[in-house]
């Protein structure tokens, strides 16, 4: 007889698996969590940030933007601090899927980010949340040296201007 397993149930096994000892499981358990979706993971994801594996902690960034919980803000923004491009690329397109007006400074931080790639997805990350405010320093940033930053930056004020 096949026992009935709810959805927190499974959440509660992939949390406690985040704290395996084999990255390859923790990434995989991260990158779950993500698609099942559940704010009840973010306390046990925001624990990995800090993970010495780099696929672990991309999986938790993907997995947090994937949950879209703004409680998870506060742990997302220290990451665009890390030398690695790739977390902050991820932390960046993870803010721009929680979509509040409370990630647009860190947003507007990161077009000025040394890595066009980190300025590229901020500018993606402003268009998609979609608020007004952030025309002025997309408008600002028109400026960038980069080709594809500046065409991200033009689609950003696009689809903004679109909702008008």
């Amino acid at each position: 007889m096949v026992k009935s397993i709810d959805k927190q149930t499974v959440v509660e096994v992939l949390c406690k698996t985040l704290q395996d000892s084999t990255p390859e499981v923790r990434a995989k358990a991260a990158e779950s969590l993500g698609k099942i979706g559940s704010e009840t993971a973010v306390p046990a994801l925001v624990q990995l940030l800090e993970d010495k594996c780099d696929r672990v902690r991309l999986n938790v960034i993907y997995a947090l933007g994937e949950i879209a919980s703004s409680a998870a803000i506060p742990d997302l923004v220290k990451m665009l601090l890390d030398e690695n491009q790739q977390i902050r690329i991820f932390t960046v397109d993870a803010l721009g899927k929680i979509g509040s007006e409370k990630v647009l400074t860190y947003l507007f931080q990161a077009l000025e980010d040394e890595s066009s790639e980190v300025r590229s997805t901020a500018a993606n990350a402003l268009g998609q949340i979609g608020l007004e405010d952030a025309i002025p320093k997309l408008v600002n940033a028109l400026n960038d040296e980069n080709d594809t930053v500046r065409s991200n930056i033009v689609e950003a004020i696009g689809k903004i201007g679109a909702q008008l």
